[in-house]
């Protein structure tokens, strides 16, 4: 973690997640980044994983149980579930 921002390492188990983003839900939460604003912004993409190429649907479902789990505590969680 680095000041509000949060940066975790996801992918496919079998692919030792290489895949890196970023993300920010203080702010998020704060309503500092708007809430219609495009996940390719709120959880951006340092580093992209083997399969993924542009897309990032693995990155999206690793953010959701940090989301999750953020809301309910203020704080980011340490593992991101089976994709981070």
């Amino acid at each position: 973690m680095k000041d509000t921002k949060a940066t975790y390492h996801y992918g496919d188990c079998s692919e030792n997640y290489e895949g890196i983003f970023e993300l920010d839900l203080f702010k998020l939460l704060s309503g500092e980044i708007k809430g219609d604003t495009p996940m390719s912004e709120v959880v951006k993409i340092l580093k992209p994983c083997i399969s993924e190429g542009f897309n990032q649907h693995k990155a999206n479902r690793a953010f959701s149980k940090i989301y999750q789990h953020f809301h309910e505590t203020n704080e980011y969680i340490n593992d991101g579930g089976f994709y981070s």
